[in-house]
């Protein structure tokens, strides 16, 4: 079954990146990743560890695994860790703009960020405030694929959200699409992911109105959903909401914008100071504010992913069967 992928299932096991891989077989980046879906559409297990380099690397699991929201990341600087936030694209609403996503990008290049973190929301779905341009939502997802900008030193890791998920409730799993499509769009999961980064734990959040989340206290969060930029420091945790990239702003003094983060971790790998740069987005980029946070009271504790995983809501009914609503519906009973 693997015969036609053995070099590949070999650099796998040699533990070598996608990079690695690609420049020692002289194939382009997206043909490795095709081939390194197939086998694992195929049968094979694999681990994904994301490198704060741009770069991923797969292990060879011998034990079946559950679905996860949590992914590994490797730092290069055991003591930094750098990452864009964005949040709230909405591609397929006409207030949507693939223009700012082009300069954040293009930042990303010049500063030399390698990661950046997706707070949700990357297409409009099967809802919307305001009008579409695109209202099917399996073409919204066709236009990200096609049009989401693309640099093999850049990758995306995206908690899905509510609009997201709405695709998958008409029978599409947009995780499963990203996942098979492009290696540099990474679905961490819906409604949450989680990045294990040195010895911590970072949180990453969307409101999805089916699932039941459990409170995460004491640990770092970042979270779309909200369309604004905020912190909120407190000994339950530090939250940072993540403003949208779009149009789609709350208010007449919201903005498009973005956050650069920065997090540095003592000796142990626990994150202890972190400072973030907020940019807002017009014909250029500016920057409006920067902060720095002391980080050092969070909650280091490892949590598993049985403590925090959302479980989706019981749905409400009438009691009525199909069939009585049937009846009923036709005046037959």
């Amino acid at each position: 079954m693997f015969n036609e992928n053995m070099e590949i299932i070999n650099k796998i096991k040699e533990e070598k990146t996608l990079k690695e891989t690609a420049n020692e077989l002289h194939l382009p980046l997206n043909d490795i990743y095709k081939k390194i879906m197939q086998v694992k559409n195929e049968g094979l297990i694999l681990k994904k560890i994301i490198c704060d380099s741009g770069d991923i690397r797969y292990l060879i699991k011998k034990w079946p695994q559950k679905d996860s929201c949590i992914t590994s990341v490797k730092l290069s600087d055991q003591s930094k860790f750098s990452a864009m936030l964005i949040s709230d694209l909405h591609f397929g609403n006409e207030l949507e703009s693939l223009n700012y996503l082009d300069k954040i990008y293009e930042y990303c290049k010049n500063y030399g960020i390698n990661i950046i973190i997706n707070g949700g929301d990357l297409i409009d779905g099967t809802f919307s405030r305001g009008s579409q341009t695109i209202d099917d939502a399996e073409k919204q997802l066709d236009y990200v694929l096609k049009n989401y900008p693309y640099d093999e030193e850049i990758l995306n890791l995206i908690c899905l959200g509510n609009h997201d998920f709405s695709l998958y409730k008409s029978g599409i799993d947009m995780q499963k699409v990203l996942e098979n499509a492009r290696y540099d769009l990474v679905p961490l999961g819906f409604g949450i992911g989680v990045l294990n980064c040195g010895g911590d734990q970072i949180f990453i959040r969307h409101h999805i109105n089916e699932y039941d989340f459990t409170p995460i206290e004491g640990k770092l969060i970042l979270e779309g959903h909200k369309h604004k930029m905020a912190f909120t420091n407190c000994d339950k945790g530090f939250l940072v909401n993540i403003p949208t990239l779009s149009n789609l702003t709350l208010g007449k003094h919201g903005f498009p914008g973005a956050i650069k983060m920065d997090l540095f971790f003592d000796n142990e790998g626990y994150i202890n100071s972190s400072h973030f740069e907020q940019f807002i987005l017009s014909n250029q980029l500016y920057t409006v504010n920067e902060a720095i946070f002391d980080l050092n009271y969070l909650n280091h504790d490892y949590l598993s992913e049985g403590e925090f995983r959302p479980k989706i809501k019981r749905l409400q009914t009438s009691g009525q069967s199909q069939i009585d609503k049937f009846y009923q519906r036709w005046g037959q009973k």
